[in-house]
């Protein structure tokens, strides 16, 4: 009907209009009113037109929906309050909300040997849909649900913590299950903004040659010793501090994660070093084995390694699954 402005008006004004469209609303108004039947006609631009009317002390009450049907205007109960459309013709109905889209099945491009029984396709989805997104629950992220079945200090902390400094992806429980979060520690802010320009520097380098001017930028910085020194020491000035194999580690891959080389830290029970993803495959670096290599020399040495030479204990990962999974959770398809 065109009848709108003016037309609504005039009907409404001759009547009071109750909010009867909830039932709630009919239930509590009859605990305090005694409402009887009107018969008191009821025009629309002259026509009368036939509507369910109640006198109640001396008021004519009528169902919004009625004059909604009635006039041309939408209204309907959302379950939580009345709506009126006034731009859209009657129909009673709310809206039909559209299906939330259906998560990204990630797991297809993995290598099926990253599942088992505790690293399932499930919680591989949560984790890479936070890499790939990189926006953390304080940004009004909505991570995906790993659900509640995750073992906590397990392979999925192994792998969580070896596959990023900055930022870094942690297990948050939210919402009754688990999620992924991922956030940039305060911390090491000012080894970021330290060593932009030498990030700025790598452009225009392939990523084997990023690779070993961030190992020799790490390996300039840091002077063996048994403590540990973050990039939050290491990478905050231009001389040298005392560190273990695991600052050499960690400072390198903070870099390569600026420089947008995906690297991961691999632990034995000695020992930390790292892995990149070069060339379409993973190579092991070891920034500490390269202390007290001299400049002059250092264009002999191979900065990148197969992982297929590791020898010895000292090299021997103590996480196998979790190293897979970090693997293919920053390049999905890269151990196939």
């Amino acid at each position: 009907m065109k009848h709108r402005g003016k037309n609504t008006a005039t009907l409404l004004a001759g009547i009071l209009v109750g909010m009867t469209l909830a039932g709630p609303v009919a239930n509590a108004a009859a605990e305090y009113f005694q409402a009887q039947r009107s018969y008191q006609p009821i025009y629309l631009d002259g026509q009368q037109v036939q509507m369910e009317a109640y006198a109640v002390n001396g008021n004519n009450y009528v169902k919004l929906r009625d004059v909604g049907q009635i006039v041309g205007f939408e209204v309907y109960w959302d379950g939580a309050a009345v709506q009126i459309v006034s731009d859209k013709p009657y129909t009673g109905l709310p809206p039909v909300q559209a299906p939330a889209p259906a998560a990204e099945d990630y797991s297809a491009q993995a290598n099926p040997a990253t599942f088992t029984a505790e690293l399932t396709p499930a919680i591989y989805n949560a984790v890479r849909d936070t890499v790939v997104n990189r926006e953390s629950i304080m940004e009004g992220q909505e991570p995906v649900s790993m659900g509640t079945d995750v073992t906590r200090n397990s392979s999925l902390d192994n792998a969580l913590a070896g596959m990023g400094h900055y930022p870094i992806y942690e297990l948050l429980y939210r919402d009754n299950g688990y999620v992924c979060n991922v956030r940039y520690p305060e911390a090491y802010h000012e080894a970021a903004t330290h060593t932009q320009s030498f990030v700025d520097s790598l452009s225009g380098l392939s990523d084997k040659e990023k690779v070993e001017a961030i190992c020799w930028y790490v390996v300039d910085h840091i002077t063996y010793e048994t403590v540990y020194a973050g990039p939050n020491k290491v990478l905050v000035q231009d001389g040298e501090v005392p560190g273990s194999c695991m600052a050499y580690s960690a400072s390198f891959q903070f870099l390569c994660e600026r420089a947008n080389i995906p690297c991961i830290l691999i632990s034995s029970y000695v020992h930390q070093w790292t892995m990149v993803y070069v060339g379409g495959q993973w190579w092991d670096v070891d920034a500490t084995a390269e202390e007290g290599i001299l400049p002059e020399d250092r264009h002999l040495v191979h900065v990148m390694t197969d992982p297929a030479e590791r020898y010895g204990a000292e090299f021997t990962d103590q996480d196998p699954a979790a190293t897979l999974f970090a693997q293919e959770a920053l390049v999905p398809g890269s151990t196939k």
